[in-house]
């Protein structure tokens, strides 16, 4: 088993991960779930459309989502839509507002060490187990409730937790994510 399969960190190995190791283990991550392989130095131009990363959500969800039908297909959504919705299903899978990014760190390419580290937290989150059972788009799973990733809170509704998070953690969230948050309906 490789030494980062539960992202495992000491101290020491902090410093020398560099952002193209950080990359190669998303490389991995997405050929592991969706085999997918990204061409040799285009990782940018691979993830930035949001296409590969919603397929590697979709198919790390434990529910069978593949099986339900989505409002839009992939081929008639905006990039910056499916990058909202992305954005959205990762709040909803259970991924942490600290690691979340802003729309435009992926389709404008403003910042892709967030979006990379974003999606370590997501292999991370599939590799334990630990992402939640349900996503927005499928109604009838039953899920585990909602925690505040700062005071550790619960909730039993994401609507709930949004709005904790807005009301007593602005400085922890950007305002174009708090945007979104406080635009996503229940």
């Amino acid at each position: 088993m490789p030494k980062d399969y539960l992202d495992y960190k000491c101290e020491d190995d902090e410093d020398k991960v560099t952002d193209a190791d950080k990359q190669a283990k998303v490389i991995e991550f997405v050929y592991q779930v969706a085999r997918k392989s990204c061409p040799s130095g285009e990782y940018i131009s691979w993830i930035q459309d949001g296409r590969i990363i919603e397929e590697v959500i979709f198919k790390s969800c434990p529910t069978p989502l593949g099986k339900k039908q989505r409002s839009f297909p992939e081929e008639q959504m905006k990039p910056r839509e499916r990058t909202e919705k992305i954005i959205m299903d990762l709040f909803e899978f259970g991924v942490p507002v600290e690691h979340l990014f802003d729309v435009d760190d992926l389709i404008k390419a403003r910042n892709i060490p967030k979006v990379t580290d974003c999606l370590l937290e997501v292999k991370m989150m599939v590799y334990t187990g630990q992402g939640r059972s349900k996503l927005k788009s499928v109604q009838d799973v039953v899920k585990a409730p909602f925690r505040c990733s700062v005071c550790k809170e619960k909730f039993s509704r994401s609507d709930q937790l949004r709005h904790h998070l807005c009301e007593n953690h602005p400085d922890k969230i950007g305002v174009n994510l708090r945007s979104l948050l406080q635009r996503m309906t229940s």
